[in-house]
């Protein structure tokens, strides 16, 4: 078993941990297809970037790959960094309901939607950036301006503690080697041995998995919406 493999577990049962602490039972209805949608998504943006040489694999230090030489730990995590992004969503939800700030979220997108812009300006030769950075616009624009649910300050809340875990598992591993990235289509940048891109293809990942979980929970009904400014 791998190392990375035993890393993905504990996060896993940390995430579950959290989330039966938190939610009502009935909430799997809204969980399950949030979780396998995000994560889906997340594996078509692996395999897109893997196939246009921006990521690469040392396959010696995972349990196996699969045909496309994606190793299964990969395909793992692209659906437990959605499960537990969901997981502290929901746990801070429950513990601090409040969300005083909610407000100010609609202009923090709106900086972040010209950070994409400008990013993809100086960096459109490059894949990684121009792939990531055009994926987090296009989702900030459909949650901000095409969706009625209100919940941004609750999402920036919860993804910087998903930052933290998300840290917590792969930084060793970006550090001993285990994942490998074309420089040629990265903007060079790196925060803690972690491309500066990746930070926000995982944001655009776990905004797609709370939308889709909100979503979910208004169709079934599960839940009181969330406050509509």
């Amino acid at each position: 078993m791998s190392t990375y493999l035993i890393s993905l577990a504990v996060l896993l049962v940390i995430s579950l941990i959290l989330y039966i602490q938190s939610s009502q039972s009935k909430l799997w209805k809204a969980l399950l297809p949030a979780v396998f949608g995000a994560g889906v998504i997340f594996m078509i943006a692996t395999l897109v970037l893997k196939r246009i040489a921006v990521f690469s694999y040392d396959l010696s230090r995972f349990a196996g790959a699969d045909n496309s030489g994606i190793p299964y730990e990969v395909i793992l995590s692209a659906f437990v960094f959605p499960f537990a992004g969901i997981a502290i969503y929901n746990f801070l939800n429950e513990r601090f309901p409040a969300q005083p700030y909610e407000k100010y979220s609609l202009a923090l997108s709106n900086i972040l939607m010209g950070l994409c812009i400008a990013m993809i300006f100086f960096a459109y030769t490059k894949w990684y950036p121009v792939f990531t950075f055009a994926l987090m616009i296009l989702t900030l624009f459909l949650v901000e301006y095409k969706n009625k649910i209100r919940f941004m300050y609750r999402f920036y809340r919860a993804y910087l503690v998903l930052v933290l875990a998300y840290l917590a598992v792969v930084l060793q591993f970006h550090y001993l080697g285990y994942f490998g990235f074309n420089e040629q289509h990265t903007i060079k940048f790196r925060l803690l041995y972690v491309p500066f891109e990746s930070f926000f293809l995982l944001f655009s990942i776990m905004l797609i998995a709370v939308f889709l979980f909100e979503v979910f929970k208004k169709r079934y009904k599960l839940i009181q919406e969330l406050a509509v400014d």
